[in-house]
């Protein structure tokens, strides 16, 4: 795998991961006290912390790997493309309201993001 390829899919997989902890979480709210041990717990039986567990390890091991053939001035700034990603996964399948000036920074940030992947 290519260290550009394996750098994309962490940022694709890292912002997967925050809508699938989100989702998690969400299913737990209504459960007991966030400060009782019980509810802690049970974050271990939900499918979701599980799926963002597993797709986090994943993004964090393609990172490992691209930053390891690249140079980090380079890769580092491109994980902000993520919050891209974030903003319109949380939109679609969390139904998070996204005002137009979130979406007006969020297009600076793809600016930057296309100018220092563009090189």
């Amino acid at each position: 795998m290519s260290s550009t390829v394996a750098l994309w899919t962490s940022i694709f997989l890292g912002g997967v991961a925050q809508i699938l902890l989100k989702r998690g979480l969400n299913e737990r709210v209504a459960q007991a006290s966030k400060s009782s041990l019980h509810w802690w717990l049970s974050l271990l039986t939900s499918v979701w912390i599980w799926a963002w567990g597993i797709s986090f390890v994943v993004a964090t091991a393609l990172w490992l790997l691209a930053v390891s053939q690249m140079n980090i001035s380079y890769a580092f700034p491109l994980l902000s493309a993520s919050y891209a990603l974030v903003a319109l996964l949380s939109r679609i399948f969390l139904k998070e309201p996204v005002d137009w000036r979130r979406w007006g920074a969020i297009t600076v940030i793809c600016v930057g993001v296309v100018l220092i992947a563009g090189r």
